[in-house]
């Protein structure tokens, strides 16, 4: 499967987004919301932006699925160990419970930012000191980043990491996207689910696919 999921990912680039479905399409696709016969399945299979970006909305769509089928699974687990007397009780963890699914869904609607790195020095390896880039505040929300690369950053195809540490050992969320050229710069667009993050301090890592290079900048993470 990894070998399918890079073959799409690298094999059909579309930088200048040529024939691209809208965003709504893309994440009807991504939630099994329209039928398998929609003739954007196929474009997904010529356009790797599309198909980065169609997974990004998938995994975030996967990762509320599972949440609410827990929630599910635990009200009905509820029920039935629960007695005559404490029907008022239930009812009130169920009105907690279907808020929080409605909060989750709340918080997949994607939010949109950019980090720019194009002044920002390069560090390389977990041993180099870096200069903290300019703060960016990143909500605890699935984000449709774009990120712009330092100058001079080759184009293809990369991986953005938001990780707890240098060595990467916790990584809170990850995206793959194309580098594009725009009017001489780089920019990776790329889907974040960062709803499980904190506040506070994070690395972003940029790895790009062509040579596995790994740089890593500081930032910060701020909840919405």
């Amino acid at each position: 499967m990894d070998i399918i999921k890079d073959y799409f990912l690298e094999t059909n680039p579309n930088p200048e987004r040529k024939g691209c479905p809208d965003e709504a399409t893309l994440q009807g696709l991504a939630e099994d919301r329209l039928p398998v016969s929609h003739p954007a399945r196929l474009h997904l299979a010529s356009c790797s932006e599309c198909f980065a970006e169609y997974r990004g909305y998938r995994f975030a769509w996967q990762d509320a699925h599972k949440r609410r089928r827990r929630l599910v699974q635990w009200a009905a687990a509820a029920v039935l160990v629960a007695s005559a007397g404490a029907a008022t009780f239930w009812s009130v963890e169920h009105h907690l419970a279907q808020r929080e699914v409605q909060q989750q869904v709340a918080a997949a609607v994607p939010v949109d930012a950019t980090v720019n790195l194009l002044d920002a020095g390069t560090f390389r390896g977990p041993d180099d000191a870096a200069t903290p880039i300019q703060q960016v505040l990143l909500p605890a929300a699935v984000v449709r980043l774009s990120v712009i690369l330092p100058r001079f950053s080759q184009t293809g195809h990369y991986d953005i990491r938001i990780a707890k540490d240098k060595e990467a050992s916790y990584v809170v969320a990850h995206g793959e996207g194309e580098g594009i050229d725009n009017a001489g710069t780089t920019v990776v667009k790329v889907v974040l689910d960062l709803r499980g993050a904190k506040a506070g301090m994070y690395f972003l890592a940029t790895v790009r696919g062509a040579d596995n290079g790994v740089y890593y900048y500081p930032l910060k993470i701020n909840q919405r």
